[in-house]
């Protein structure tokens, strides 16, 4: 077992949402050179080569660090201790299979709200409850909007844009519905 403990160090108010939390804890191991194999292994990393770092959203916004870890907008503490357990399990199933794993140092990028855009259907319905497409986009990409408000996305005249845009924001951690993807 490479990491056998993550310590947590503070557990503090978020400093975006006052309804959550934020927390620091500390690796017992460096993992800088498994970053790239986490970045592989788990879909939703942005990995940024050069300050060797692994950011990751889930319930979270979680950044890995060689030797820490930072994260914000957690629910609550027993959400830092699964987040930390999940990290534990996921770090050493990598650095006991990284011999079999590819790794990745390409950085995954965030999608443009343009990108977004325009692989929406375009039609200004104002369904999603945003007056544009554009509007809703950006919505989408800052969190306030999850993609399954666009209801014309679902048509099946727009499956292709929808099966691209799905699988985009999926890449990059965003929520899209299970079997779209």
């Amino acid at each position: 077992m490479y990491i056998k403990e993550i310590k947590i160090k503070q557990i503090l108010p978020c400093i975006t949402d006052k309804t959550k939390i934020r927390f620091h804890a500390e690796l017992d191991n460096d993992i800088s050179f498994l970053m790239p194999y986490l970045n592989r292994v788990i879909e939703n990393a942005i990995y940024n080569h050069n300050a060797n770092t692994l950011t990751i959203k889930i319930d979270a916004i979680i950044t890995i660090y060689p030797k820490e870890i930072a994260a914000g907008q957690v629910n609550d503490t027993e959400s830092v201790y699964k987040i930390c357990d999940w990290l534990r399990t996921k770090i050493n199933y990598v650095y006991d299979n990284k011999d079999k794993i590819e790794p990745l140092f390409e950085r995954r990028r965030q999608p443009t709200a343009l990108e977004v855009y325009k692989l929406l259907p375009q039609l200004n319905c104002k369904k999603c409850g945003e007056l544009t497409c554009i509007s809703f986009a950006l919505k989408v990409l800052s969190e306030e909007k999850n993609i399954i408000s666009c209801s014309e996305i679902f048509s099946n005249k727009f499956g292709e844009k929808r099966q691209e845009l799905f699988r985009i924001l999926k890449d990059c951690g965003y929520y899209v519905p299970e079997g779209f993807v």
